[in-house]
């Protein structure tokens, strides 16, 4: 608890400065009382913002349950298509550029040879991989099997696992060929690693999922070029990301005759809630509001399908993973295949490629492409692996090949600045009303509550929620200055560090002195809202921007939602003015400021320091931490949600899916206009010229001084009294 009365020392500090880290908040301003339970990564903490995230995707995917029969699944199926098709970012599928694919060495390993390729998946990206056959080899065509690996950061597809089954497959007399996924391998690289990459690619409509699959589409188009491929019998398989890459790959890929998907068979409602969000890579926009798992593994009906998963996964859960397996037999069983899908799991093991694993495929393989036994395990048999670090399972052992090749990040930049010249010039109004939007065509109940009220100097400092939608409760600290008779102007305050952070500003005192009001609010997943499994480490921020990401509603538009609640608030109060109302966004809460104030009028100005001049800045990699190696460091998003890309900041909720086929920021600015927009210091500023440039062409174009413009400037007190009292530079 905090005093009674709180001295002005404890509250006033010289400058607002934009958020830079999301640390626990001092427990004192907290409005509701809790207390912080730390839990592993399968349990949820004490963090009822994420529960509530959690709880209605869940509840939403309820509604995908099997079809009633075939003609249903017929009438479905091209609307599940479609729809994970724009939620994995390939409705309209890449050029199919040449491959230029070269073999680079040939190795002879005495029963099988190895050959290390290089082909291009799209122009100038390349994709290194190794292609096992047996020799002697027999003449003619021969089935194949595409093996995309999952997460081996260093190894990639020279991993003792993958090497196990692309010798054993070969022994078996298929034409196996691996490459390094993208991040992975030889392909590991700052700008590849999923979490940089797949958030990269989220603005333009895309993901790393698709961009995966399309790796492994055009893996397949090389395989066809060979003479000594059927191009009838083509199978895929892989565990983990090497499973969701199987899983989609012959979703959408009608040349995949047969599919063994190990360690990625789970229910969606189950997994969000027990096991996690994961990889960047399963982060697919709005897949929940369009399907359940077992309908993109009903995609591949009739096709043959294995499904393996181990009962000790820790990953995906077994429970989730029996009634998803279930499920698609049934379509199977709908469309008279049943004996085309089989599902097993495994007692005992892990989330893993091992033997047993692997022998189960064989049998699948050998049954379904070479038409060879009952599609019972087949022995491995003795298989040595060669060491991981041998150079021959490398493509580009001098790192010649691959040097300045460009990463992913590299080309989304790229993308990114062709998409901005094409945004289009009408809809951006209606867009950003859509992201915005209530939950319900009918307001929820606003419940509004006053917590406690404490005497602070200039005025009195009240702690109040109030709903924003149903189990969404939004804290705030509201000052409301002293001797004000008629409703007092109010400032609404959002800070991406969370509400204590303005406390311990300077913001208020000056505000106070002038009368006008001050509410300081915790937007979701901010401040005493962003819960911890572990305090000062990790933050529930990550999991709950992927869900949300997932479930089709990006949190910046929630927030933007929350703040026009706020205002709400205001309006449920007869000593605050509604007519009258400032919003400041600090940080990454710059953009739900931008967002609820492009579509509300009632926000008569907008203050924003800390953020960017395009979405563009944020299509960034981390940069290289001292001592620490991307195989060791890859996954460290999932910690914070965030990444540091050394002059500043990326915090993925803030990243909002398919944002660049619709607005820019200063399209979002110009759309407050007339209304006062005061603009300060910006992270990007000195390193984004082209996007600067177009800030001011775009802003300019409204017409008017609306726009306060101070990008090297901090947002002070002094600065921002000064700018609401309207002496403003011009």
């Amino acid at each position: 608890m905090i005093p009674k009365r709180i001295p002005a020392s404890a509250v006033f500090l010289c400058l607002v400065m934009p958020a830079t880290a999301q640390e626990q908040p001092a427990e004192g301003w907290n409005v509701i009382p809790h207390n912080r339970i730390v839990e592993s990564g399968n349990v949820l903490p004490d963090a009822p913002v994420l529960i509530k995230s959690l709880g209605d995707a869940a509840e939403f995917l309820t509604r995908w349950t099997p079809p009633a029969n075939a003609a249903e699944w017929r009438r479905r199926r091209p609307e599940k298509e479609a729809g994970f098709r724009q939620a994995i970012g390939l409705q309209t599928q890449p050029e199919r550029s040449p491959l230029h694919a070269r073999i680079l060495a040939q190795h002879d390993l005495g029963d099988y040879t190895i050959e290390n390729l290089i082909f291009e998946s799209r122009p100038g990206f390349p994709v290194t991989a190794n292609l096992y056959r047996a020799k002697p080899a027999s003449p003619g065509k021969h089935a194949a099997v595409l093996c995309p690996i999952g997460h081996y950061l260093s190894a990639g597809k020279a991993a003792s696992d993958v090497q196990a089954r692309c010798i054993k497959l070969a022994r078996m007399g298929f034409v196996v060929l691996v490459y390094d996924a993208i991040g992975q391998g030889e392909r590991l690289a700052p700008g590849n690693i999923h979490h940089d990459a797949g958030y990269a690619l989220l603005p333009l409509g895309e993901t790393i999922a698709g961009w995966m699959v399309w790796d492994s589409i055009r893996a397949i188009d090389y395989l066809l070029t060979r003479d000594d491929v059927d191009p009838h019998s083509i199978g895929v398989t892989g565990n983990s990301g090497g499973g969701l890459n199987t899983l989609f790959t012959a979703a959408l890929d009608a040349r995949v005759r047969a599919a063994a998907v190990v360690g990625f068979t789970f229910e969606f409602s189950n997994w969000l809630k027990y096991a996690g969000t994961h990889c960047t890579c399963t982060h697919l926009p709005g897949l929940f509001r369009s399907m359940e798992w077992f309908e993109i593994a009903g995609l591949i009906a009739p096709r043959a399908l294995l499904m393996l998963q181990g009962t000790d996964d820790g990953i995906f859960p077994i429970s989730g993973a029996r009634r998803a397996a279930a499920n698609t037999g049934r379509i199977y069983k709908l469309l008279d295949h049943p004996a085309q899908v089989r599902f097993t799991e495994l007692a005992g093991q892990p989330h893993a490629y091992s033997q047993p694993y692997r022998e189960q495929m064989y049998g699948w393989m050998a049954q379904q492409l070479l038409g060879r036994g009952d599609g019972g395990p087949i022995a491995e048999g003795d298989v040595r692996p060669l060491d991981e670090k041998d150079p021959r399972l490398r493509c580009d052992p001098g790192k010649t090949i691959l040097r300045g090749t460009p990463t992913v990040v590299d080309l989304a930049r790229k993308q990114a600045a062709t998409a901005i010249a094409k945004l289009p010039s009408e809809g951006a109004s209606q867009w950003i009303r859509d992201l915005t939007a209530p939950p319900d065509a009918l307001p929820h109940f606003l419940a509004p509550q006053v917590h406690e009220r404490i005497q602070v100097p200039g005025g009195r400092l009240e702690k109040i929620s109030f709903v924003s939608e149903d189990g969404q409760r939004i804290p705030g600290l509201l000052w409301l200055p002293e001797h004000t008779g008629a409703p007092a102007r109010t400032v609404i305050v959002a800070d991406a560090r969370g509400k204590a952070a303005v406390a311990e500003s300077g913001l208020v005192p000056p505000l106070l002195g002038a009368g006008i009001a001050v509410l300081a609010i915790d937007l979701r997943g901010r401040g005493e809202s962003l819960s911890y499994y572990q305090p000062g480490v990790w933050n529930t921020n990550f999991r709950l921007l992927a869900n949300q990401v997932l479930f089709g509603q990006p949190l910046a538009g929630r927030r933007a939602f929350d703040l026009l609640r706020a205002v709400d608030y205001l309006s449920s109060r007869k000593d605050l003015s509604s007519g009258d109302v400032t919003v400041v966004g600090i940080g990454d809460d710059s953009l739900p400021a931008l967002l609820a104030s492009a579509a509300d009028r009632r926000i008569r100005r907008t203050a924003v320091a800390g953020y960017f001049h395009s979405f563009v800045s944020q299509i960034r990699s981390r940069a290289p931490q001292p001592g620490t190696s991307l195989d060791e460091s890859w996954n460290d998003p999932q910690l914070t949600g965030r990444i540091d890309t050394g002059g500043y900041m990326v915090d993925f909720g803030s990243v909002i899916p398919a944002v660049l086929k619709a607005v820019d920021v200063p399209d979002i600015a110009a759309l407050i206009a007339p209304h006062p927009v005061l603009f300060c210091q910006a992270l990007d500023n000195g390193t984004a010229a082209a996007e600067v440039l177009r800030f001011h062409r775009v802003t300019n174009s409204s017409g008017g001084n609306w726009i306060r413009y101070e990008p090297g400037s901090p947002l002070t007190a002094a600065l921002l009294l000064e700018w609401l009292q309207g002496r403003e530079k011009r």
